[in-house]
């Protein structure tokens, strides 16, 4: 009879459930199904809990299995995890809720709490056989709000519906719009206009659209600031005033459309920042540098226009010919 492989289990994690951190109870043999890339069952180590979602899931990597079976743990202790989003640990120790099961509660909600939220975050150990790594588990799928990690957006949108008693469309509605990074953001304007009747909602779904699309247009870089790539070589170094400019410096300037001392001010703290990884001092002499350049074609326009060296540059990157 063929022995499964195990996966290997680190000395600090011995007698621990791979997917929630749990006490071991057994292990259970995974097999991919469907198994698309031929692979082989192997045993992963499962509190009781656990052990028994699994054997009730099919899947086709480990990392489904896992994001199914915390979507279970997610499910099954929704009430626990309510307790963190409607309560802070001091709220409820300082809470007046009376009654003997009231003061039990206030005693054991917080653990409840921290006990269903280690679980569904527990990230379990990267998994190896015999020391050589296994298969890809990934978490690109999983979403964090409020310290609490969920398989999925779908299943966060669920849940955290739920748990602030939103209608669970409009929040994947809001969610649409504004994108799964500002899930916090839809939450808070869900549960500001969810109480409205569904006309006044689709009013509101519109309103917050046309402000979104507003922003974005103004994030645009406008056509005065749209920059031009002008490679190093290209570009004249030069001596003003007894201050060397930088090609580097230029190019970074064509680059982000600057072609004024206001423009430059402007972006400063991105120039300083991007030249400043490897030296200040260099980041410094730099924009010093570009300064004195930027000053010299202001005050000169018959300079600029006939005897700067890099005047087609400038000249292709306001679209005429400066005179």
């Amino acid at each position: 009879m063929t022995t499964l492989p195990s996966i290997d289990v680190p000395f600090e994690y011995r007698h621990t459930c791979w997917f929630c951190g749990e006490p071991y109870f057994e292990c259970h043999t995974f097999r991919p199904v469907p198994n698309y890339d031929g692979e082989s069952p192997v045993r992963v180590p499962c509190c009781e809990e656990c052990y028994g979602i699994c054997a009730k899931t099919k899947a086709s990597g480990l990392d489904i299995l896992r994001d199914r079976v915390k979507e279970k743990l997610h499910s099954q202790y929704q009430k626990h995890l309510q307790i963190g989003v409607q309560w802070t640990k001091e709220e409820l120790e300082d809470s007046e809720l009376e009654g003997k099961a009231f003061e039990g509660f206030k005693h054991s909600a917080w653990r409840m709490f921290e006990i269903a939220r280690e679980r569904v975050n527990y990230p379990g150990w990267p998994l190896a056989i015999d020391g050589q790594p296994v298969g890809q588990v990934s978490s690109a799928f999983q979403v964090t709000h409020d310290g609490i990690v969920y398989p999925s957006l779908s299943s966060a949108v669920e849940q955290l519906a739920k748990s602030y008693a939103i209608p669970q469309a409009y929040l994947e509605q809001t969610v649409e719009l504004v994108g799964r990074a500002q899930l916090g953001f839809a939450i808070r304007f869900c549960k500001t206009t969810h109480g409205f009747s569904e006309a006044q909602q689709a009013a509101s779904l519109a309103s917050l659209k046309e402000r979104l699309a507003e922003e974005a247009e103004l994030e645009k870089p406008s056509a005065a600031y749209a920059g031009i790539e002008v490679a190093l070589k290209l570009i004249a170094p030069q001596i003003l005033h007894r201050t060397e400019i930088s090609p580097y410096a230029v190019q970074w300037a064509l680059r982000h459309g600057i072609c004024t001392l206001a423009q430059l001010a402007e972006q400063e703290e991105q120039f300083l920042a991007h030249f400043g990884q490897d030296s200040e001092l260099t980041a410094f002499h730099y924009f010093t540098g570009l300064q004195v350049y930027l000053e010299k074609r202001a005050e000169d326009p018959h300079w600029a226009a006939q005897d700067d060296p890099n005047r087609q540059w400038f000249q292709k990157l306001t679209g005429k010919r400066e005179r």
